[in-house]
């Protein structure tokens, strides 16, 4: 089981990569978004609030089993997310990698101006939602994300997490 997460800004490029990496490997590979399960399935405009941690959680647990690897991606800051994210990392059997979107505010912005999305909200919001620095902790002080730039082109983050994860293209369902 395996379980790769990526985690920062709204604009910052996660779901761009998550959905590159998925059409990268191929069938199977199973895409939590937090932004779609709160704003789809709960019907709510804010989304980090914590409101769905617990159906992330159940999500990304049930999908693990019937998937090569599973994509968890938002903002899914630590003050809200933090325990299931370790809570998830905890699972016997599971690899995980932490991935933390380290983009400058000003990046964001540029990048939300350029998606489908962008008329639904703007810099005042993006401002709101903005952590500089919100790194994913173990229990030895240890600072679990591996950092994404905004230098990073999209294809090579996507090799990177393939390098690091040993998934390869054309991963098929269990």
């Amino acid at each position: 089981m395996k379980l790769i997460v990526l985690r920062g800004a709204s604009g910052a490029g996660k779901s761009t990569v998550a959905r590159a990496l998925r059409a990268r490997l191929g069938s199977g590979i199973a895409l939590v978004e937090q932004d779609y399960v709160g704003r789809v399935v709960l019907g709510r405009s804010l989304t980090d609030d914590g409101t769905n941690a617990s159906l992330l959680d159940a999500l990304v647990r049930a999908a693990l089993p019937v998937a090569p690897a599973v994509l968890l991606e938002g903002i899914l800051s630590t003050e809200h997310y933090g325990d299931v994210l370790l809570g998830l990392r905890a699972t016997p059997g599971l690899e995980s990698w932490f991935y933390r979107f380290d983009v400058p505010f000003e990046v964001t912005v540029e990048r939300h101006a350029r998606r489908g999305k962008a008329g639904s909200f703007g810099e005042t919001e993006l401002r709101r939602w903005w952590r500089a620095a919100d790194p994913l902790v173990d229990a030895d002080g240890r600072v679990l994300d591996r950092s994404i730039t905004a230098a990073e082109t999209v294809e090579a983050v996507v090799e990177r997490i393939i390098a690091d994860t040993g998934l390869t293209a054309g991963t098929d369902p269990l």
